[in-house]
This record gives structure tokens, C-alpha cells and sequence, in this order.
């Protein structure tokens, strides 16, 4: 895996602790291989010889939601305590002093665990995973604790930490924004089963499924079947059940269902006005907000085609929702961007 950080993305009972766990040697698979590069960490199959390397010898980190810290050990000593009895002390004081500084715990070699804060004990519980100068580092849900401030702060210590060590990384997590921002490859989990993996960018923004759209942020997903397909023109004309859209062609066949959708921050909102000066075509639908909820970054609107419940989930910045001047009530015009609709296997 190069030294990218892959993320285990899913629900909790997924199995992505599991996974980590079997890596790591903790827990052993019923039967399969685990492997490392050239180095095989598990195997166990019919007529192969079983191999099953020790915790000790897979040379991994491993950095838990629960900092696990020795309490009668200060920082120092925490961070040091697996180190090989054959290491220098120069060479081990020459670590810590490099994990001190890089994970900002200078002045707090003295201190022992309970005169830290918690984000001060998950930095040693990291720092004490690196000692070792790990092949291969494990992270199982290890800000899910703190607050949001420090949250942010660690994540940005974990990309520092990627650029001085080079480490490839394993990370476990429910948190959309710590999946995108952390990791080079997204892996969905659900039921123990990996129901998607790939780079960021295509699981969030081109799941397979019905199912891994949900989960990576597509609150908007329709069913409808075809109406035209277009090659020469890209296009692809399918039928909802309240509206009509455009999308990107496909190699479908009219009359075929489908199940299409678009993420709330792709809604397009239309200023009134705008068609007279920058005309916009695509998917063009007249709605009606049914709710508003404000949000740190944004407020999130419900909007409906008709019907009591709501059709659309969109996303508007703030400036643009306080200079609108928008209610529950209001008539407004909103674009389903054709390059943002995407199309799902069910």
C-alpha cells in the first residue's frame, strides 16, 4: 500500500476493528492470508503451511481509541517503554526527542498521564506507537473521544507525522470529514463484508451502490427508469417519479430502471435574475423550502415538488442563505447539475 492511509469507513459493528485486529495479531482468522508486502503475517489454507507470526514480529503500531498509557510511567518512559533492549541510549533518546518535537509534548517529558489532557495522552499514545519506527501503523478510532477543537488539531499532528515518518497507515473511523481529509483510499465496510474501496474522490463522489452512497453523504437518491440514451450527446434521459433530469451517458436501455442521485451540496441554487444574464439548463425544477436547518458551515434546506414530505436535501452557504434572505414558504429554483448526478448499482 505505499505509504498511503487507507480508511476503514463504516458504521460501528462493521467489523473494521476486527480487521485491525487481525492484522495485528490480536485476533486470528478462522482460515486466508494476511500479508505485508512480501511478508506474510497470517496463512491459513488448505494444503499450504500455516503460518501465524506473533504480535512481536509483524512490526506493527498500534493506536487505540483509549490512549492505554502506563499511569505510574511518565511521558518519557511511555513513549520509550518498547524499546529493544539492544538500542543505544543515544540512539533512543535521539527518538524521543524527535517524537517530543513532532508531536508538541516538549516540556511534558516529566509528567505522567494523569496531569494530561486527553489530547495530550493520545499524542504520547501515538508517539509511543512510532518508537519503534513501525513498518506499518494502525489507528483505531483514536480521536473519537475528544472534543472537536483538539479532533482537528490531532488530525493535522497525523499529517505531520505522515511527512517526517513515511509510515503507510490503516485508519479506522465513522467521521466522513476525518475520511476525506486523512485518507488517499477509501474502504466502506458494513456486515464484515468491504462493500467499496477506492481513492477518496471515487467513493465519495462515484459509489457503486445504493447503499455506499448513503453512508459517504448522498442524501438525495431517487429511483426512475429510461427514457432516452444519447451516446453523441453524453446524455442519458431518465424519468422520477415527480421530475425528469439529464445525466451522463450510460449504456442503458429505455424503459430500464434505475437508481440515480445527487449530493445536497450539488444542489445548485438560482438566484432570481440569474437565467436573464448566465442561463442555466440542466435539470431545472421550481420547489418550495419546507424546512431549514442551520448548520456550522451552512444551512441545510428541505425542498419538496409537491406532496406533503420533502423531495430535495440541498446545501447552501451561509452568505448565500442570510443574503436571500430565504424562509420556509419560498419559491425558489433550484439546478440538478448533470456531471453531479451519479448513477447507482442497487
Amino acid at each position: 500500500m505505499g505509504e498511503e492511509v487507507l480508511v476503514l469507513l463504516g458504521p460501528s459493528g462493521a467489523g473494521k476493528s476486527t480487521v485491525l485486529n487481525m492484522i495485528a495479531g490480536l485476533v486470528t482468522p478462522d482460515a486466508g492470508i494476511i500479508t505485508y508486502n512480501d511478508l506474510t503475517f497470517f496463512r491459513r489454507l488448505a494444503g499450504q503451511q500455516p503460518i501465524n507470526l506473533p504480535p512481536y514480529r509483524r512490526g506493527i503500531g498500534y493506536c487505540l481509541q483509549h490512549p492505554g498509557l502506563f499511569p505510574h510511567l511518565d511521558v518519557a518512559r511511555n513513549i520509550s517503554y518498547g524499546a529493544p533492549p539492544r538500542m543505544s541510549p543515544g540512539e533512543k533518546e535521539t527518538r524521543l526527542q524527535v517524537l517530543l518535537q513532532l508531536l508538541r509534548l516538549k516540556g511534558l517529558e516529566k509528567r505522567r498521564p494523569g496531569e494530561l489532557s486527553g489530547g495530550q495522552q493520545q499524542r504520547v499514545a501515538l508517539a509511543r506507537a512510532l518508537f519503534n519506527r513501525p513498518r506499518l501503523l494502525l489507528l483505531d478510532e483514536p480521536f473519537a473521544s475528544l472534543d472537536n477543537l483538539i479532533r482537528t488539531r490531532l488530525r493535522q499532528d497525523l499529517l505531520a507525522v505522515r511527512r517526517s515518518f513515511q509510515v503507510p497507515m490503516i485508519l479506522v473511523t465513522h467521521d466522513l470529514e476525518e475520511a476525506y481529509m486523512l485518507g488517499d483510499r477509501i474502504a466502506v465496510m458494513d456486515n464484515g463484508r468491504i462493500l467499496q474501496v477506492g481513492k477518496r474522490e471515487e467513493v465519495f463522489y462515484r459509489p457503486r451502490t445504493r447503499q455506499v452512497a448513503r453512508f459517504v453523504g448522498f442524501r438525495n437518491i431517487w429511483e426512475g427508469r429510461v427514457k432516452a440514451c444519447d451516446r453523441e450527446g453524453d446524455v442519458l434521459l431518465v424519468a422520477g417519479e415527480k421530475f425528469e433530469v439529464l445525466l451522463p451517458y450510460a449504456d442503458l436501455k429505455p424503459g430500464q430502471r434505475v437508481v440515480f442521485g445527487i449530493r445536497p451540496e450539488d444542489v445548485m441554487f438560482i438566484r432570481p435574475g440569474r437565467s436573464l444574464n448566465r442561463p442555466v439548463r440542466e435539470n431545472l425544477l421550481q420547489v418550495q423550502i419546507v424546512t431549514v436547518v442551520p448548520e456550522v458551515q451552512g444551512y441545510r434546506l428541505f425542498l419538496r415538488l409537491g406532496g406533503d414530505a420533502y423531495d430535495i436535501e440541498m446545501l447552501l452557504p451561509r452568505h448565500v442563505y442570510q443574503k436571500e434572505s430565504l424562509v420556509p414558504g419560498d419559491q425558489i429554483m433550484v439546478s440538478l447539475k448533470k456531471n453531479a448526478l451519479h448513477l447507482f448499482k442497487e
